[in-house]
């Protein structure tokens, strides 16, 4: 059997929703306070000054500059302004974000203000899932290193509500950092600058099949161990190519879906202006003898589709 992507599961909820300005501080409303226009944008004026930097009006958060100008059409802090200068990111982006931001960190413990007037408080638990599955196709790196989650909720009865997320990972910061190093020296030796963006992946999908055998007992999901042990299921060879596609500067990403009817995880990788597909799993059959295959490299959408399924909509076309 093919295993395993291994599935982050809520152990307890408590619904509750995000609030959108929770991590910002609104200043205090100025007499004669306006908005004016010139030629070269909009600002705020307050009295005698002038707006900066992050702005509560008429219940719609505004960004301007150190000039007054405000912001529009861009992205500040990493929250999205549309054409009218109006933060635009729904509640539950900006959940997702916080999600993210944490856990990137490795806390194990953190807290989201929340308030039920953004989303259906009795709805939290599948928001908070559907958010968990959106970041494992944008930044699986980081999510899949998260073994299970349990959430907590407490309000302070005005609507504010704190939501406790308790993370376990798989890999802990100084693995990380040592996979990191590890990582480093091994590209620079296999697949260094001097080699073509070709060329490196290929070295790189080689390397990981010959010196990696299928966990057949299903235990090991992480990269760091998956190369300290040279073992490990799908997830774990496919974290691991993807990091060292990452060092050596090849744009990759993880792909969630089936083989054989069995769920399975494998490599898109962006080679010479095209995506496509590599499954350096599925080019490392479980065997009594060393094999190294290619008949999982560099397919297309149609190629793999043979005997692999995904949901298309979610990742790049490999055409």
């Amino acid at each position: 059997m093919r295993r395993l992507i291994k599935t982050i599961v809520i152990l307890s909820v408590i619904a509750i929703s995000l609030v959108k300005a929770s991590t910002l501080l609104s200043k205090p409303a100025v007499a004669n306070s306006e908005w004016r226009q010139d030629s070269k944008g909009w600002w705020y004026s307050e009295g005698n000054s002038y707006a900066t930097g992050w702005k509560l009006i008429d219940k719609n958060w505004y960004y301007f500059y150190s000039d007054g100008y405000m912001a529009h059409d861009t992205t500040i802090d990493g929250y999205t302004l549309n054409s009218s200068g109006i933060w635009a990111d729904s509640a539950e982006t900006l959940l997702g974000r916080e999600i993210l931001k944490n856990i990137s960190a490795q806390n194990q413990t953190f807290t989201i203000k929340c308030s039920s007037k953004d989303v259906d408080i009795n709805n939290l638990g599948n928001i908070f899932n559907s958010e968990v599955e959106k970041l494992k196709i944008t930044d699986p790196y980081d999510i899949y290193n998260v073994s299970n989650y349990d959430l907590n909720a407490t309000s302070n009865g005005f609507g504010t509500i704190n939501i406790k997320v308790n993370c376990n990972y798989k890999m802990t910061a100084k693995m990380e950092a040592e996979l990191d190093t590890k990582v480093k020296e091994l590209v620079a030796r296999i697949a260094p600058d001097s080699m073509s963006e070709s060329k490196k992946e290929l070295a790189i999908h080689d390397w990981i099949v010959n010196n990696t055998k299928y966990d057949e007992s299903y235990k090991i999901f992480d990269p760091y161990n998956t190369l300290m042990k040279h073992t490990g299921v799908c997830e774990g060879y496919s974290l691991l190519a993807q990091k060292m596609f990452t060092t050596a500067g090849i744009k990759s990403t993880i792909v969630e879906g089936t083989a054989d009817g069995t769920a399975h995880a494998w490599n898109l990788v962006y080679i010479d202006g095209k995506w496509r597909h590599v499954d350096c799993t599925w080019d490392d059959p479980v065997s009594s003898v060393p094999v190294l295959r290619h008949n999982y490299y560099n397919l297309t959408d149609k190629q793999i589709s043979a005997d692999h399924s995904w949901t298309t909509s979610n990742y790049p076309s490999a055409n």
